[in-house]
């Protein structure tokens, strides 16, 4: 458009020149600059998920059942576009609260239940930029936690797989959020088969499928601007991005008459977001976690010799955050919830417990530095102390179970102001 504005503009020019004495004078026009790119980076957002599971289980013989269920969680990504057409790379993590019971058959297959506990995708985007729409088709690699629970015995296994769906972006102007992302979706999810043996009498195989219809909210930025590298820190406003970090559980099993503490630990990795108001230089907001973990310990079953096995797989955290900035640094403190899922096994009877959820108080600290204009970078400690004890009740004896877990992560974080 430039070039043809330019050729145009001294065509006139030439023109003016050659009939100088016959015409009045002209004003040279005026040129609309060129639109740039408006879906061009970083973005992040939640979604809701209702959908259909399907879990196909067999040991001797086989049986299905599906189920209708709903999940939640946060996604992040960025997009790359070239004129109309618009390319990227997009993950996300979300809970599933997809389950079924499998009245089996009988002899030759255990009457079960089988779950979806989390999931999540990374996959490839492509769409056409038709303005405020943009209709999408995506696909990639997802991954999922199954389970199996036979009575009060119960096991937890990794199925990966792939993806494929289709979607349509619409963008909007909502108040006080701005320039944001409404996101209507369908994914199908494939998963792998995968055989659960430890901790159950008899061993199976079970495949889940899914088929589920999203919706989501997204913020975007509302230009693609990058400023010099000198410049003053704005933390308002909408952001979101990946950590990584370390985590440590101490976990106390106690009965009427006995009581025992194993350690478990171990790297996570995730997605984080939020939302800061400013107030002159104080910064106040809300920030959210979804971390897999893996934190595995070994321990003694109370009142026995027996071992006790230990992994927790799924970690969330919803806190208030209070920071006061200088320029690029905000050192701040934060408060809120935890929520954690855990497996557990008296491996000598191989009795064992999936999917044992852990409510938290958390309280911690960190500091968050202004890379660029959008880009931040973030170092932080968090400290969860369950305000519960749960239920464990292995090998058919009450017992309940108590956690305190220390983080120490890291994050990088794209920001929508």
């Amino acid at each position: 458009m430039r070039l043809i504005g330019s050729v145009s503009l001294a065509a006139l020019l030439v023109s003016s020149l050659a009939h100088a004495a016959d015409l009045p004078p002209r004003r040279a026009p005026i040129l609309a600059p060129v639109p740039l790119a408006h879906r061009d980076g970083f973005y992040a957002g939640t979604f809701f998920t209702l959908g259909q599971a399907r879990f196909d289980s067999q040991q001797t013989a086989g049986r299905s059942v599906t189920d209708l269920g709903s999940n939640m969680g946060a996604l992040a990504g960025y997009n790359f576009q070239s004129g109309s057409w618009v390319m990227g790379l997009e993950g996300d993590l979300a809970f599933n609260k997809m389950s079924k019971r499998n009245a089996g058959v009988s002899g030759t297959l255990d009457a079960h239940n089988a779950e979806l506990l989390d999931s999540g995708h990374l996959r490839a985007r492509a769409g056409y930029d038709m303005g405020n729409l943009l209709p999408y088709a995506a696909a990639g690699f997802s991954y999922a936690q199954g389970g199996v629970r036979v009575g009060d015995q119960g096991a937890v296994k990794t199925h990966v797989g792939f993806n494929a769906g289709a979607g349509l972006d619409w963008r909007v102007e909502l108040p006080i959020l701005g320039r944001s992302v409404l996101r209507a979706e369908y994914v199908y999810d494939r998963f792998s088969k995968e055989t659960y043996s430890d901790g159950l009498a008899a061993s199976l195989t079970m495949r889940p499928d899914a088929h589920q219809f999203r919706f989501g909210f997204i913020n975007v930025p509302k230009d693609d601007s990058w400023r010099a590298p000198a410049f003053d820190a704005d933390w308002s406003g909408s952001y979101g991005g990946f950590l990584t970090g370390f985590s440590n559980a101490h976990v106390e099993t106690k009965t009427a008459s006995a009581s025992k503490t194993l350690n478990a630990n171990s790297a996570l990795g995730g997605i984080y977001a939020g939302r800061n108001f400013a107030f002159g230089r104080w910064i106040v907001g809300l920030d959210s976690a979804a971390m897999l973990t893996g934190m595995k310990g070994t321990g003694v079953v109370p009142g026995t010799a027996d071992t006790l096995s230990y992994r927790s797989y799924y970690e969330t955290s919803l806190r208030g955050r209070a920071g006061y900035a200088f320029g690029r640094f905000l050192p701040f403190f934060a408060a809120g919830l935890s929520n954690g899922r855990s497996e557990q096994m008296d491996r000598t009877t191989l009795f064992k417990r999936t999917n044992v959820s852990t409510n938290a108080w958390n309280v911690g600290a960190g500091l968050d530095y202004m890379l660029t204009e959008r880009l931040s970078t973030r170092v932080e400690y968090l400290r969860s102390t369950g305000w519960k004890d749960v239920d464990l009740n292995l090998n058919s004896t009450t017992m309940v179970q108590s956690r305190s877990t220390n983080m120490v992560r890291a994050g990088l974080a794209w920001h929508f102001h």
